[in-house]
């Protein structure tokens, strides 16, 4: 208990330390430019000056010197220096959200290292190509599969150097952005290798968060419902990863660890354990911390069943959450407060937070935050259980859906991790067997020569066969792709990224801003409009209702304002959509 409080004020004092040591810093830059008539290190003095204003928050300071340090660099007429100080005039722009300067800036940056010929592998230059991938997905909206490539192509291009803190940073951006489209198992591929490559690079920085993202995603991996055995060995990594952190004094990141490993206290029912680390926890840290930590409070005075805490914990975290700004973080609030309002029987506040859920569901990306939003289902499903049954049904078989995602993701994760290892053991064994064969040329050299010499004249004869072969052997190809495109099954993909089989489609419901697709097996639903899926479908797909879609080649019979679908399910057909059925 000392010992954290401790090392919280340490953190504090730190954090007073390195702000007086950046001024003591900015006061000896400002000498040395004064005292020298060198561009080069003006320039160089000036980038610095930008970084530290950076770090201590003056940004009115921090545009005055990237400035400076650019201009300084296009006197000295060094390319390197040049591209420092546009990087810091992004960074400047950053602050301000001027997206229109930062991507000309950007194009001046790129222009200029090709115009100066500046290597590829110039580390300044792959820096910043890794940023400016990071600002598209950010900030310009781009996908995630062009940025993918972005970031592949940068590990690719210094995986095979000893730049480590480079290769480091790269495969930690692809494995976060695999993360975020749900690929846990490639994520953690890619960080298994993060890891390897922090430790070499000598970083602890960048091993700490190496780390952290690991807790992250095998956390993720974990099967649905959590059971305490599952989480022994990520609090055995979690309480190693913040050893490491409090001996190499990685502070910024430690509260990130801790957070992780009251979550997994939690699972394992130690909930006094949680709830200790989360009260050391200070509420002036950054939001992102400080939400995190009421939300696992809510969550143990949930499963305790203590009304007193839970209504604490709840009326602490509804203004850092509104502060946020977040839609996301609205409904983890609302998820709380309105089952904290159902367990106290408070039918009005109830009603107030059910509504205010529903507003949230609206705004947020219905394909991400799996865990919240089965519960948000839940709870809006217990909620309408006695005011509209129907109403919650629905929620109900929503909750459901989200669970059978849930499992699904895992089970492609597990996929992706046995592939990869599988990969890794036959790269290994073609190292081993490669060794073998160098070994055994070495060893029979003057033989194999003489071998190669005989063999010259037959390949010679084989190529010439192959050659009047190969042009047999394209239009073959071409003949199979033909056919094999002729003979594919047509599909869509829905906006959760699920693909579905045009021909198992039974019908389509509407309901507000999700779509139910109903196929022979299952149900999928999606958030989607009808209209929008409507023009994805070919003719034998009609509409019958504004509310529905159907495949008539599953129609079974019509009677009136309705029709019937294989086995046994009734569809209506309106007034305005008659003619669709009766065509």
């Amino acid at each position: 208990m000392k010992k954290r409080y401790i090392l919280l004020l340490f953190f504090v004092i730190q954090l007073s330390f390195g702000q007086a040591e950046s001024k003591l810093d900015v006061a000896t830059s400002l000498q040395k430019i004064q005292e020298t008539d060198n561009d080069s290190i003006k320039s160089h003095e000036y980038f610095k000056l930008s970084e530290k204003s950076d770090f201590i928050k003056d940004f009115t300071a921090q545009q005055q010197y990237a400035d400076s340090a650019v201009k300084y660099a296009n006197r000295a007429q060094i390319p390197v220096l040049q591209i420092q100080g546009i990087q810091v005039q992004i960074q400047s722009s950053l602050i301000k959200n001027d997206t229109a300067r930062i991507s000309n800036l950007y194009k001046e940056l790129f222009s200029l290292a090709k115009t100066a010929k500046i290597p590829q592998l110039n580390d300044v230059y792959i820096a910043n190509r890794m940023k400016y991938a990071s600002y598209l997905n950010r900030y310009k909206n781009a996908s995630s599969d062009s940025i993918l490539v972005k970031y592949k192509k940068i590990f690719n291009d210094v995986k095979d150097t000893d730049k480590y803190d480079l290769i480091t940073e790269a495969l930690s951006r692809i494995s976060l952005l695999h993360r975020n489209r749900k690929e846990i198992g490639k994520a953690l591929n890619y960080n298994t290798q993060e890891i390897i490559f922090a430790k070499k690079s000598n970083d602890s920085y960048k091993i700490a968060a190496s780390r952290v993202t690991e807790l992250d995603l095998s956390y993720q991996l974990i099967p649905r419902p959590i059971k305490a055995e599952d989480v022994k060995p990520l609090i055995e990594k979690a309480i190693e990863a913040e050893t490491f952190m409090e001996e190499n004094d990685i502070l910024n990141i430690l509260m990130f660890t801790r957070l992780y490993l009251a979550k997994f206290y939690i699972h394992e029912t130690s909930y006094a354990k949680s709830e200790e680390i989360l009260l050391n926890i200070s509420d002036s840290m950054p939001k992102n911390i400080v939400f995190s930590k009421y939300e696992q409070l809510c969550e143990i005075a949930k499963t305790t069943n203590n009304l007193e805490k839970y209504r604490t914990y709840t009326l602490k975290f509804k203004p850092i959450a509104y502060e946020t700004n977040r839609a996301f973080v609205s409904l983890n609030v609302h998820n709380y407060l309105l089952d904290y309002s159902i367990k106290n029987n408070a039918k009005d506040s109830a009603s107030y937070y059910a509504l205010r859920l529903e507003e949230n569901l609206s705004k947020v990306d219905t394909t991400q935050f799996l865990d919240y939003l089965y519960f948000t289902y839940n709870v809006l499903a217990k909620h309408y259980t006695s005011s509209e049954k129907d109403k919650s049904i629905q929620y109900q078989t929503y909750a459901n859906n989200i669970n059978r995602q849930i499992i699904d993701n895992q089970k492609e994760a597990f996929i992706n991790i046995v592939k990869y290892r599988e990969e890794v053991e036959n790269l290994q064994d073609e190292n081993t067997n490669l060794n073998d064969s160098v070994s055994f040329l070495e060893n029979n050299f003057f033989v194999l020569s003489l071998l190669s010499i005989s063999l010259l004249a037959l390949l010679v004869f084989v190529y010439k066969k192959y050659k009047s072969s190969a042009k047999e052997k394209i239009e073959v190809e071409k003949e199979k792709e033909i056919i094999a495109k002729k003979v594919e099954r047509k599909s869509i993909f829905l906006n959760n990224k699920q693909k579905v089989y045009l021909d198992e489609i039974t019908y389509i419901k509407s309901d507000r801003n999700y779509i139910e697709v109903h196929t022979i097996e299952k149900t999928i639903v999606d958030r989607n409009k009808l209209n929008e899926i409507a023009a994805q479908l070919p003719p034998n797909f009609i509409q019958t209702h504004r509310s529905y879609i159907v495949n008539k080649n599953q129609i079974k019979s019509i009677s009136g304002t309705v029709l019937y679908i294989l086995p046994d399910i009734e569809i209506p057909i309106s007034r305005t959509f008659k003619k669709n059925v009766v065509s």
